[in-house]
């Protein structure tokens, strides 16, 4: 089950990306980070921390390099570690570092206190100011990293958005169908992914997880619903989606604006 706390995160993020950043060029990268983390300032995540801090509330990762992320945010049964980019171009590497940091970090937590590593609930998000090509949505999905990027919605609001009663009215209910199925396999948390014993002390990981064929049905399924449900918006709520990007973009007023040329 996605969280809702999660899903927000990840539509505002989207609604940021594609809405939200300047009309030519891309944000400064330091005000891309620190938008992007404001908008873990909800109930459920009772405490929080930005970009420049090394580890993760004061506790460093199992290989001792003392990872730093772009922002964390954990409260009651949920957790989201951030990564934030306002780059040109992202490619697997950049995947791959965010998945060693958040794998490193989960690893120490589950050495120390397992039972309590065990109880939680943590997702890794990757938010990218411009738009990602199929090797960096790949390795996402791949690695368990949910991907926020302007040209599709992200899997856990689609999924959202299938559960709704009146969501087959207006979109293809087989694409919704898959939506659910694709997405709440694909966006499980760590603990699900790497699950724990505790008594024997080890993490697993599952050779059942999704492979590259489901994947690529995942991608399909955000490229067609991505299309259908902007319809859906310019024919029912003109503008509503880009008036939401601007308010996201708000969170840090004028210097949300700054330029990279």
């Amino acid at each position: 089950m996605i969280p809702d706390a999660l899903h927000r995160f990840c539509r505002d993020a989207f609604l940021l990306a594609r809405y939200g950043r300047p009309e030519e060029g891309r944000p400064d990268g330091r005000v891309w980070e620190h938008a992007v983390t404001r908008g873990m300032w909800m109930p459920e995540i009772s405490r929080r921390q930005h970009a420049g801090t090394l580890g993760l509330f004061g506790c460093t990762g199992r290989s001792g390099a003392n990872p730093e992320l772009d922002g964390a945010g954990h409260g009651p049964g949920l957790g989201i570690w951030v990564e934030a980019k306002a780059r040109a171009e992202l490619d697997k590497s950049d995947v791959a570092v965010f998945a060693f940091k958040v794998l490193d970090l989960y690893r120490e937590s589950a050495a120390c206190d397992p039972e309590g590593t065990m109880r939680g609930a943590w997702w890794p998000v990757f938010v990218s100011s411009e738009p990602c090509g199929e090797a960096v949505h790949r390795c996402c999905l791949g690695m368990g990293v949910i991907l926020c990027e302007p040209s599709v919605f992200p899997l856990p609001t689609l999924v959202r958005v299938a559960a709704r009663p009146s969501a087959d009215m207006h979109l293809d209910e087989r694409l919704l169908g898959m939506a659910v199925d694709l997405g709440e396999r694909l966006c499980r948390p760590m603990q699900a992914r790497w699950p724990l014993d505790p008594a024997r002390r080890q993490l697993c990981l599952s050779l059942d997880e999704p492979g590259a064929t489901a994947i690529g049905d995942a991608l399909f399924v955000q490229r067609e619903l991505t299309g259908d449900l902007l319809d859906f918006y310019d024919s029912h709520a003109p503008g509503e989606l880009e008036r939401r990007g601007l308010r996201a973009a708000e969170r840090l007023g004028p210097a949300a604006l700054t330029m990279r040329w």
